[in-house]
């Protein structure tokens, strides 16, 4: 069996107790190292996720009689894991996804937003379609180290566009930090870390 579980934004007090109950029955646990940290199970064999996720699900099927659990930040539905496991390894063992509370649910609560009529999208290991972002009167995107709040920031300035920045970086950690600015004032700050960016449309 392969469970695959979303732990939310990272706070362990965010964790569903669904997820809690797979975790301490599982044989193997697979997850980034820093999601790893905070689980208390120490009879399961530890498996780290990297960028070689042939890697990983080589050794699923190596140990594909075994209780499973691939852990996800956040929700492993919202450009998570789960699709790449359901894709490579439902011819191979019976799957089930525990959603989670997602980094960007998290973020439009903290910053007080309702959710609705949002455009989700992501530029983890992709080129962001900011002409189509832009058709948008609210969005939500997951940022990576290449496209962030700056590079946001900065597009909107290009194209002459009216959008309030809403800026969340370590989401749900102690040291969560909350932005809502302008695009040129969110260009002051130099660095940025992880990140979830709300675009809202001014008088929208």
């Amino acid at each position: 069996m392969i469970y695959v579980l979303g732990i939310g934004p990272g706070s362990i007090g965010l964790r569903t107790l669904k997820v809690d109950e797979i975790l301490e029955k599982a044989d193997i646990l697979i997850a980034a190292k820093r999601n790893l940290e905070d689980i208390e199970n120490n009879t399961a064999k530890r498996f780290y996720i990297d960028a070689d996720l042939e890697k990983m699900k080589k050794y699923i099927l190596e140990n594909i009689n075994k209780e499973i659990a691939v852990i996800a930040s956040g929700d492993p539905s919202l450009y998570g894991i789960g699709k790449y496991i359901l894709r490579e390894l439902s011819d191979y063992a019976e799957i089930e996804i525990i959603p989670a509370i997602s980094s960007v649910q998290y973020a439009f609560s903290a910053f007080k937003v309702d959710m609705n009529d949002v455009f989700i999208t992501s530029s983890h290991g992709r080129d962001a379609d900011f002409d189509f972002i832009f058709k948008h009167n609210k969005v939500a995107m997951l940022t990576d180290s290449k496209i962030g709040p700056r590079e946001i920031a900065q597009k909107i300035i290009e194209e002459g566009k009216d959008y309030t920045m809403y800026v969340g970086e370590n989401l749900s950690y102690e040291n969560e930090i909350l932005t809502v600015a302008t695009p040129e004032e969110i260009l002051k700050k130099d660095k940025y870390s992880m990140s979830v960016v709300i675009l809202k449309k001014n008088n929208k």
